[in-house]
């Protein structure tokens, strides 16, 4: 193709639709200035882990089994790298509080729940890894993020991913909202009701319906590298829409019946919140749309989630009453067993099977390189060592990072008491990121 843009500005035009429904046909020089189209994740927890069940031995990985907490990454150990004890400088020890730094890791503003006065890590990487890229600079999501009872109305208590000082980012809380915003471009105003893009999916309709026949006619025109490219973007974009649909229920199959979707506000629906927002991930980033993603999965307490509603080998409720009647995050942290049974242990668990499942699909979609995985860099990051302790200066750090990446994976580092900018730092250089950070942790290859 002599003039890649032009062509792909007349696509749009006959599209009738906005850049965010071509995420795809990400142009290979764009993909050149996207530092070699490596990605970054990162997925944030809350109340730390039970440090016994959690921490390896520093060293190899690969000569030791897995503590209990991480046995569900067994088949991805050697592309795991553990990193206990890390410090924050600059934001005391309080844990809550240190909810909206934990991706800074250059001190804090602000009294109570810190803010950052720069951009967060991942947002570094954003400028560099998407820029020429199709779509924006980063998508980021959260699981029931503003339920009751809230920590606290101040952005640095559910605020983990920032922009620059003052300028938290909001992330998206309804996965049909999050498709509307990522695929459905200029088919859908931007007022149109969520509900709409909801009753679309709920009756088997896709937004290729709409717009599939332009992009194929155009395909017709280019080679078969990038017919390749236009296949795999319209594969992502059914793969999202069958999760999405597979939530959906139409009681008497009328199309002008609202669907009954997921609903973000129930508690017990929080494993296909997340599971939805994984696939929205996936499609984003095998589609072009941005090359940085982040998930939050509570908030700086966790105090509004219920576990036990869907965790197995949990009470509906709990004997403490901890900030909520349920088995919460928060009430987990501080009490983590009830009945003789260690919950908080549990639900450690069950997260990491979802990464391995998250990791697993991954390294099944191939790409130029290998596989989509092996491009992409996972961080799975908490603001505290232990609920029990409220210990932010020894926050558990995870790297889960594919082989293009550069990264020595497969170790527990000797990280306890270094700051979680030197892991920064490595992982912005591991990415082709220019960084303020300094030296790194030493973790790069």
């Amino acid at each position: 193709m002599k003039n890649w843009q032009l062509e792909r500005r007349e696509l749009l035009k006959k599209l009738g639709v906005g850049a965010a429904c071509l995420p795809i046909i990400r142009a290979r020089p764009a993909r050149a200035a996207a530092a070699n189209g490596k990605r970054l994740i990162v997925f944030q927890m809350s109340e730390g882990y039970r440090q016994q069940y959690w921490k390896p031995n520093t060293g190899s990985l690969l000569t030791q089994p897995l503590p209990p907490t991480l046995v569900p990454l067994e088949a991805h150990k050697a592309d795991l790298i553990v990193l206990p004890d890390m410090s924050n400088p600059g934001i005391g020890a309080g844990g809550h509080g240190s909810y909206g730094v934990i991706y800074y890791g250059k001190g804090a503003g602000g009294s109570g729940y810190k803010e950052p006065t720069g951009p967060t890590f991942d947002q570094v990487a954003a400028k560099v890894l998407s820029k020429g890229g199709s779509g924006r600079a980063s998508i980021n999501f959260w699981v029931q993020l503003h339920l009751p009872p809230l920590p606290t109305n101040q952005p640095g208590g559910t605020h983990c991913f920032w922009t620059g000082a003052g300028a938290p980012i909001n992330p998206i809380g309804d996965p049909y909202v999050a498709y509307k915003e990522i695929f459905a471009g200029g088919a859908f105003t931007t007022t149109t009701d969520p509900a709409a893009v909801k009753k679309l999916l709920a009756n088997k309709k896709s937004i290729l319906d709409f717009v599939g026949g332009n992009l194929q006619e155009f395909g017709k025109r280019l080679g078969s590298e990038d017919r390749q490219a236009i296949d795999a973007h319209f594969g992502a974009i059914r793969e999202l829409e069958t999760q999405l649909q597979s939530q959906a229920t139409n009681t008497n199959g009328s199309c002008a019946t609202a669907p009954a979707m997921i609903d973000i506000n129930d508690r017990a629906q929080y494993p296909n919140i997340q599971k939805a927002h994984m696939a929205a991930i996936l499609a984003a980033l095998k589609c072009g749309v941005t090359n940085v993603a982040g998930l939050q999965h509570g908030d700086s307490s966790g105090n509004s989630i219920n576990f036990g509603a869907f965790v197995q080998g949990l009470p509906a409720t709990s004997k403490n009453n901890y900030k909520s009647p349920y088995r919460n995050w928060h009430d987990l942290g501080h009490n983590p067993i009830q009945d003789g049974v260690d919950h908080k242990k549990i639900v450690d668990a069950w997260f990491m099977t979802r990464f391995n499942e998250f990791v697993t699909q991954m390294k099944a979609i191939p790409e130029e390189g290998g596989t989509l995985f092996d491009n992409t860099c996972i961080v799975i990051g908490n603001h505290m060592q232990e609920g029990a302790n409220h210990d932010a200066q020894k926050n558990p750090m995870m790297v889960i990072a594919g082989k293009n990446i550069g990264l020595a994976t497969g170790q527990c580092v000797n990280s306890a008491g270094k700051g979680v900018g030197t892991l920064y730092a490595d992982v912005l250089t591991a990415l082709g990121v220019p960084h303020t950070y300094g030296a790194g942790i030493g973790i790069t290859k």
